[in-house]
């Protein structure tokens, strides 16, 4: 079984960000999902919607190893997995948010104050003027969490302060 390297971490979060299905399972083959169970997650959602044979046997792996690792973020992706495998919604809204952005946004300094996601094209910024409060999701950072360090936490804190508030994260589009 192959080890990830940097090269096969970077194909990996090339497939999720572009929500590449095809390219996320070819990332992960031969590979333990353990250590990117966040990024796998994303990229058999993507597998899955494309209806690809080979993202339902390692959905369901990944749901187990998700279940077992009960990180930040795993129980709502697994709930995502879970839906996509027996066909059904989440109930969730798609919202076009980076989740490694959010993520590194909700550990800043608390001192930085209120940051809100707009929830139309995923930026994330001050609420400034014009701050519309029915189309943002707004937040004060709670600073990096020394228990649960790295990016897999990141992304998965990110993943579950979403989902406390009915969100997901849903394709962003290049504009």
């Amino acid at each position: 079984m192959a080890d990830w390297d940097e090269d096969a971490r970077a194909r990996l979060r090339a497939a999720a960000h572009r929500r590449d299905g095809d390219a996320g399972l070819a990332a992960l083959a031969g590979r333990p999902l353990g250590p990117v169970l966040q990024y796998a997650g994303d990229v058999l959602l993507a597998a899955l919607d494309r209806g690809l044979p080979a993202a339902e046997p390692l959905a369901r792996k990944c749901v187990e190893e998700l279940d077992g690792r009960d990180g930040p973020g795993d129980a709502e992706l697994a709930a995502e997995l879970t839906a996509a495998l027996e066909g059904r919604a989440t109930g969730l809204i798609g919202v076009p948010v980076d989740l490694g952005a959010l993520g590194a946004r909700l550990e800043a300094d608390p001192a930085d104050g209120v940051q809100a996601v707009d929830l139309r094209t995923g930026d994330i910024d001050e609420p400034g003027p014009g701050f519309d409060p029915e189309s943002r999701l707004t937040f004060v950072p709670g600073g990096p969490d020394p228990g649960d360090p790295g990016e897999e936490a990141q992304r998965g804190r990110a993943r579950r302060r979403l989902a406390e508030h009915g969100y997901r994260p849903g394709p962003r589009p290049f504009l």
